[in-house]
């Protein structure tokens, strides 16, 4: 009897195949979606786990407010469940970059520890102290293997001086367990967040003191890290190395107060050392400089003498000029009475040459005519002239004499009148020559006064600078001497101000990456906690109508076996059997293929926040057992419940045929003027549907969760694809965005140059980032603040997402925050909370408004808000700016190549380069969103095929009897298919109001922190999600039309009767 048994259930597979498969296929979709969704959690947790343990991920760090010694050291590696310590130091820098400046954290890295081993993915590890490897995540510096970096000039003195070596050769890109996820923590440098990490050799650092000890924990290892076990385990441990605390600190406290307290001494000491050789150096030039002084005044004293001796030998020169004057013109006057007489004996002398010559002339005459008397010889008359002629000889003679004796005499006096001349000619050379002397010494003299005058003036002016360094060196001294006891002073109140160091034990859960993977691993929990409701409900209403229909079919042999004496239990066991073996089936195909690609499809899509690490697949038997247990129970259930009825009935009553359900008018005859315009088909096609209520519901629940699961996906693929065009498109308008060195940068003449030149606006900007804290919940924001808040709306659209109300931006009161932040924090309008950066004391501030806002969490402050809250002005650290027109891609890279060569601008990013960042970021999602539809797209299209297949085989008799009266093939393909018709719609636009609610449970429950999803639909998607519905309606239709062209009339006729 069993064995024939047996064979009947394996020949009703056989012969009912189609519905094996539908229950098959439903049950694999169902147990698959559940059990992948709900085993990636466990999977990417196995997985995380898995990587930890093969890095060495630290069990606990410890920290200090002042470092950690080497004694602390020992003494944390002497606690007991203390397995393996790696004493580590750490630096947040400025790091100078081909492409920029960027702030990292430094580490040490050393190849003796197996805790927190890098991994390398390009490159190798460094070999010596002149090697670093770079976080894989530092893209955008454009760093390739082999380039040098450097520490920034730029950093304090503290901080540069913390480092042996100043460059590094970059050997390697790795990845750190330490950062896991792409958060790489805030800093006090820059605009407030870490851009990476790098590892440099431990012996690079200068420091004294470890920053960090990282710990493992004997037998960690082999227990899950995301259990409560884990953590259990760990306390333990924790809570030995917290019991350290204590001792440890005042050893640290005293060994820091007695450094600080014997630096303070020396520095004292050496103070008044040098007190009082600045007080003896001082004193000896104050009596140098004295003593220069003295020597000047002797100096002035015998320049003084010196010129009353000058003005003296002046006077006497001026007298002996004076008197050789007096002389030299006495003598001028008796030479010129001299030279008178002279010339008047000339005078004299030429009147008696003349008067000679005269009386010459007259005796040669007188010659004359005696001689030529004497010829003509008349001598009387020559005898009477001869007289005459002797007397006038005689006084020529007389007169000629006379002449000869003036003229000797005129010799004579000429020579005296010449060499009186010459006298005083000498005399006078002579007296020149005696007063050129004096006045060339008195010249001298002069000269050697004005001389002495300049020396002694500059010697003068040389003291009085002389005086004025001493009293600046003297003025510089004491400054700097009560500068140092200030200093002093100011040590000592710090040293009695010096509070004892704090110890802090963290363990794996105050990592971001660790925490926050958990985190976002775990909402996949939450999508499992729906989607799957609505697969086994499908599931359930298939095998519902599908174990019904087999049992309404099958009463007849159901009445046969009662009345040969089998039990209800046995026959109920038979469908049981038929069922489960669907059911179980299909859950081990759904099994396999849901834990091998839902964990892989979603672990692919967490590469966008989190390290990429080796899936660890697992076969989770507890959420095997639950899913293929729970598709059992509604299996059985429903197999049960389709069995129930037909097994409560008589014999006699099963063997004869079912009545069919009784006609009765339908609500529509009621709307007279309506039905009577429906044609017969039609009126046929109503009553039947409101007929079979069973079919009618179930029919429309399938379509409208499988056409809900549709809109889902597509609504999930707007929300996510949708978030670059919101914010880069409608919200934001920011073309280039430059990051500058300082506050300084604002008035470099070269950058503004480059604004007012390539920018048709711009505004200076401070963002760093900060956490916001509100109650319990923390969350990590960027702070913006503008140099000039009313230039902010030119570019950004700040809005309300309902309503699309325009947001004013805030002045004074209160910060205005974008929507994910605030309702994360459960704020709204009027709230207050704090902002906090580091370990600085936080401020309070107003919530002015809220901003619809998609991609990264931000709080816009005004200037002067921000000066009153943290009473400072704000030191602007980037640039926002817009392009004078659209440019061509290459136009933009050139114009951020030209930015970047402005020694002010350490960074460029442009508005295109930011949506590519986030589009491909966001690409991952889409796989997520492939896997639904696809899940979605099968679902519904073994619903639609069962109950199509069900609605026939059920109405086998009608449709046979519609061919006998006549009807064609397509005449009762339409009358078949308008039903099918009818009930898709009807369900399509059921799940259509469904697949918004769904929508919008899933996208809020599957959102990270950093983006907020697109909370509408697009209209395509919802026609995407009815024509999918409606494609598998008609393809299902299609598969139909064959069977009901072979739907052999006399054979669907026959009566059992």
């Amino acid at each position: 009897m069993k064995t024939a048994f047996r064979k009947n259930v394996f020949r009703q597979i056989k012969n009912t195949w189609n519905r094996f498969i539908a229950i098959f296929g439903i049950v694999a979709l169902g147990v698959g979606f559940f059990a992948g969704l709900k085993a990636t959690t466990p999977v990417m947790k196995m997985s995380a786990d898995a990587y930890y343990d093969d890095c060495g991920f630290m069990d606990l760090r410890i920290l200090s407010t002042m470092g950690l010694t080497q004694e602390d050291v020992d003494a944390i590696q002497n606690t007991e469940g203390i397995e393996e310590l790696y004493a580590s130091y750490s630096m947040d820098a400025l790091v100078d970059f081909e492409s920029g400046q960027r702030a990292i954290k430094v580490m040490s890295y050393s190849d003796s520890t197996s805790i927190n081993r890098p991994t390398l993915l390009e490159g190798r590890l460094p070999e010596n102290d002149s090697e670093c490897v770079v976080d894989s995540r530092m893209v955008d510096t454009q760093i390739s293997i082999g380039c040098v970096i450097r520490i920034s000039d730029e950093n304090t003195e503290d901080v540069k001086q913390t480092f042996a070596r100043q460059e590094y050769t970059v050997v390697g890109r790795v990845s750190s367990p330490l950062y896991y996820s792409i958060d790489r923590g805030s800093t006090t440098l820059a605009d407030g967040s870490l851009d990476g990490f790098i590892y440099i050799d431990a012996e690079n650092f200068t420091t004294d003191y470890y920053t960090e000890v990282y710990a493992l924990v004997s037998g960690a290892s082999s227990l899950m890290c995301y259990d409560d076990a884990y953590d259990d385990f760990i306390a333990e441990t924790k809570s030995r190395v917290e019991s350290l605390a204590p001792e440890r600190q005042q050893a640290r406290y005293d060994e820091i107060y007695h450094e600080a307290k014997q630096q303070i001494d020396e520095a004292q000491a050496t103070l008044d050392e040098k007190r009082a050789q600045a007080d003896a150096e001082l004193a000896q030039a104050e009596e140098q400089l004295q003593s220069g002084q003295q020597q000047i005044d002797d100096g002035y004293a015998a320049l003084e003498q010196s010129r009353l001796e000058w003005e003296s030998g002046k006077r006497e020169l001026e007298q002996k000029q004076q008197q050789a004057q007096e002389q030299f013109a006495q003598a001028q006057a008796q030479l010129q009475q001299s030279q008178a007489q002279y010339d008047q004996s000339v005078a004299q002398y030429q009147e008696l040459v003349l008067s000679a010559q005269q009386a010459q002339s007259a005796a040669e005459e007188l010659k004359a005519q005696i001689d030529a008397l004497t010829e003509a010889g008349d001598m009387e008359a020559v005898e009477a002239l001869t007289p005459q002629y002797e007397q006038a000889v005689v006084t020529a003679q007389t007169l000629q004499q006379t002449v000869t004796a003036t003229e000797q005499s005129l010799a004579q006096a000429q020579q005296q009148l010449e060499q009186g001349k010459q006298e005083l000619q000498q005399q006078q050379t002579a007296a020149q020559q005696q007063i050129d002397a004096a006045a060339a010494q008195l010249e001298q003299a002069q000269q050697q006064i004005k001389s002495g005058q300049q020396e002694l003036d500059q010697s003068q002016q040389e003291l009085s600078q002389g005086w004025a360094e001493y009293e600046q060196q003297k003025a510089d001294a004491l400054e700097q001497l009560a500068q140092g006891q200030a200093e002093i002073d100011e040590n000592v109140q710090k040293l009695q101000d010096i509070e004892m160091p704090e110890w802090y034990v963290l363990d794996r859960n105050a990592n971001v990456g660790y925490a926050g993977f958990v985190g976002d691993s775990e909402k996949i929990d939450a999508v499992a906690a729906v989607f799957p409701v609505f697969f086994f409900l499908v599931a359930a209403l298939v095998c519902l109508t599908t174990m019904t229909r087999m049992v309404e079919e099958q009463r007849t042999q159901i009445g046969v076996l009662k009345s040969l004496g089998y039990k209800k239990s046995s026959i109920a066991f038979k469908y049981l059997v038929y069922a489960n073996s669907a059911c179980i089936s299909g859950s081990l195909f759904g099994l396999c293929v849901g834990y091998i690609v839902f964990p892989a499809v979603i672990m692919k899509t967490y590469r966008m926040l989190y390290t990429e690490i080796p899936l660890q697949l697992d076969f989770n038997i507890e959420y095997a057992l639950i899913s293929s247990i729970a598709a059992i129970v509604c299996i059985s259930a429903a197999t049960i419940w389709a069995c129930v009825r037909e097994l409560s009935e008589v014999p006699a009553e099963l063997i004869r045929p079912k009545a069919p359900a009784k006609g009765k008018k339908v609500f529509l005859e009621r709307i007279r003027p309506l039905w009577k315009r429906l044609s017969f088909t039609q009126k046929v096609t109503a009553r039947n549907l409101i007929r079979y209520k069973k079919r009618f519901f179930m029919t429309v629940i399938g379509i409208g969760g499988c056409t809900a699961l549709l809109l889902t996906g597509f609504g999930l693929s707007d929300s996510i694809n949708g978030i670059v065009g919101k914010q880069f498109e409608d919200l934001q308008s920011t073309d280039l965005m430059l990051s500058i060195k300082s506050q300084a940068s604002v008035d470099d003449a070269s950058l503004n140059q480059f604004l007012t030149t390539e920018m048709s606006e711009s505004v200076y900007i401070r963002q760093t980032t900060v956490d916001a804290v509100c109650g319990n919940e923390t969350f990590s924001v960027y702070l913006v603040v503008p140099e000039d808040a009313d230039k902010m709306n030119d570019f950004m659209n700040f809005r309300h997402r309902v309503g699309g109300e325009i947001v004013a931006f805030p002045n004074a009161d209160g910060v205005l925050v974008t929507e994910k932040m605030a309702s994360k924090l459960g704020l709204e309008k009027g709230d207050t909370f704090t902002l906090k950066s580091g370990d600085e004391e936080g401020v309070e501030v107003s919530v002015g408004d809220i901003c619809e806002n998609y991609v990264y969490n931000y709080v816009y402050m005004s200037a002067d808000a921000y000066t009153a809250c943290f009473c400072s002005e704000p030191e602007y650290n980037m640039v926002w700016g817009k392009y004078l027109s659209d440019l061509t891609p290459q136009q933009e890279e050139d114009l951020c190549q030209r930015a970047l060569q402005l020694d002010q601008v350490e960074g460029v990013t442009s508005l295109s380069q930011t949506q590519d960042s986030v589009s491909d970021m966001l690409q991952g999602l889409n796989a997520v969103v492939v896997l639904i539809v696809i899940c979605a797209s099968a679902l519904a299209f073994i619903v639609l095929y069962n109950l199509t297949n069900i609605n026939i085989t059920e109405r086998i008799r009608e449709i046979a009897t519609i061919k006998v009266l006549g009807f064609r093939d397509k005449e009762v393909n339409a009358y078949v298919y308008r039903e099918n018709v009818v009930l898709t719609v009807i369900g399509m636009v059921v799940g259509l109001v469904l697949g918004v609610f769904l929508h919008a449970f899933v996208i809020v429950t599957a959102e990270v922190d950093m983006v907020m999803f697109v909370r509408t639909i697009s209209p395509w998607s919802y026609v995407f999600a009815a024509l999918l519905t409606l494609l598998f309606a008609g393809f299902v239709s299609f598969v139909t039309y064959f069977s009901l062209k072979k739907v052999d009339m006399i054979e669907s006729l026959k009566s059992v009767e």
